[in-house]
């Protein structure tokens, strides 16, 4: 995973997403991006269903499955390239939210 999203030039990918109870949960445009300087300029979005894709959403589903049980969720799914790092933040509910995967 980590050396695609180099080879594409992103330092970070970002999963929109939101659910709920009775809903399930939907992803939003991913998007592909890397610092230049302090700016950060988009690589790369899109909405397709690939392995990509797939692979990006997949701790988001693994953290909340079918959101059975959970009131709104929304958030994002942030890969970070350098730090070899995923990290899951929203808010659930009212409640601010930050999770390592």
């Amino acid at each position: 995973m980590w050396q695609e999203l180099e080879r594409r030039g992103a330092t970070i990918a970002s999963v929109p997403f939101s659910g709920r109870a009775g809903r399930g949960g939907r992803t939003d445009r991913i998007v592909l991006s890397r610092l230049d300087g302090d700016e950060l300029v988009q690589v790369q979005g899109w909405t397709s269903r690939d392995e990509l894709c797939y692979a990006l959403e997949a701790p988001l589903w693994d953290r909340f499955g079918s959101f059975a049980g959970q009131p709104p969720i929304t958030g994002t799914v942030v890969w970070l390239t350098a730090e070899r790092r995923v990290v899951i933040e929203g808010r659930r509910g009212d409640q601010r939210f930050e999770e390592l995967v």
